[in-house]
């Protein structure tokens, strides 16, 4: 049995750059405002995976790979390369901690959410500062095909986030429209984060079509992970609390399975039920005995199976494997 790869393992022909973007994160959201620069620091004390950050170099990274004698300038493009990644990471930071505020989260990435730790009044001019430094950043070292997949990816985030406040607590939700909000809310911007990556290099249509289908497929089950994860996780691994979607009337995959079973008046009673202590704890046991947790993990890896296809357009090279183990580590995590 082969060793489960660490991100560090798939990282690798992007790890030295990679290690310069929390810097390049601090130094756009540089500010001489005591509170604010106290928000920033907080919520990047732990960086997480760093994930649309490496997503954004491997795309640079493979369509590159496919430009071998062209005149492109590289100095520019490869410092290009690294703020965009930085300022990827700054918009996906933005969009959490506004997520945080509306799903009332108290954790993020193990350590108080940013609402908890300065008040939701403060978070949502921080979330606010982030995404306009984001922008700014990507107006800065963007080009005319990288700046419009960047507002209409942060136009299809609202759009999901919308959908979502729109869906709760419907018990009625259909499978596919859960789908359609992972895309807009979490997928789009693992696909822009590659497409952007391939277009500082000059990316032709069909490369940005297939990474942008990669992203998707990838994005989708990589959340669909997570929908599983909310209740067979570790919260010290997870990093944030266990059930806090169910308690805010976010109803994920494996509630919308069971509500589709013949369990459906148990699950209906459970999600009703006042006892909020006991509310979790009796939902979980019914989702795993009614296997709406395995068809999460099974729906999941069919998405991954798409994702690896759209790779085959690419000739092999370190980065386009980099992708595919990142496909197989999305399977495998607990975090």
């Amino acid at each position: 049995m082969s060793p489960v790869l660490t991100l560090e393992d798939i990282y690798r022909p992007v790890q030295e750059t990679l290690k310069r973007v929390p810097s390049l994160i601090l130094e756009c959201l540089d500010t001489p405002v005591p509170k604010m620069r106290e928000m920033v620091y907080h919520f990047f004390s732990k960086t997480g995976k760093l994930l649309r950050p490496a997503l954004v170099l491997l795309g640079a990274g493979l369509s590159r790979s496919l430009q071998v004698g062209s005149k492109i300038p590289s100095e520019r493009n490869e410092t290009a390369e690294l703020y965009l990644a930085a300022a990827t990471e700054i918009f996906h930071a933005a969009t959490l901690i506004h997520d945080d505020i509306i799903d009332s989260a108290p954790l993020r990435r193990g350590i108080s959410a940013l609402h908890i730790k300065s008040g939701p009044q403060a978070a949502v001019l921080a979330g606010d500062f982030f995404h306009d430094r984001a922008v700014e950043t990507i107006f800065r070292y963007g080009n005319d095909g990288i700046i419009p997949i960047f507002l209409r990816t942060a136009g299809e985030i609202c759009e999901g986030e919308i959908q979502e406040i729109s869906e709760k607590k419907n018990i009625n939700m259909t499978e596919e429209a859960h789908i359609e909000i992972i895309q807009k809310k979490t997928a789009s911007l693992l696909a822009c984060a590659l497409q952007t990556g391939a277009l500082i290099w000059g990316a032709d249509e069909p490369s940005l079509a297939a990474l942008g289908r990669f992203g998707i497929c990838f994005g989708t089950a990589f959340q669909l992970v997570d929908d599983y994860l909310d209740f067979k996780g570790e919260e010290s691994e997870f990093g944030k609390t266990l059930g806090s979607d169910l308690e805010e009337g976010v109803y994920t995959l494996p509630v919308i399975r069971s509500l589709m079973s013949g369990d459906r008046d148990k699950v209906v009673r459970i999600l009703y039920s006042r006892n909020q202590k006991r509310r979790f704890p009796m939902l979980k046991d019914l989702l795993e005995k009614s296997r709406a947790l395995d068809y999460t993990l099974q729906k999941a890896q069919t998405f991954i199976i798409m994702a690896k296809r759209e790779l085959e357009y690419f000739p092999l090279s370190d980065y386009r494997t980099s992708l595919e183990q990142l496909a197989d580590y999305v399977l495998e995590r607990n975090r």
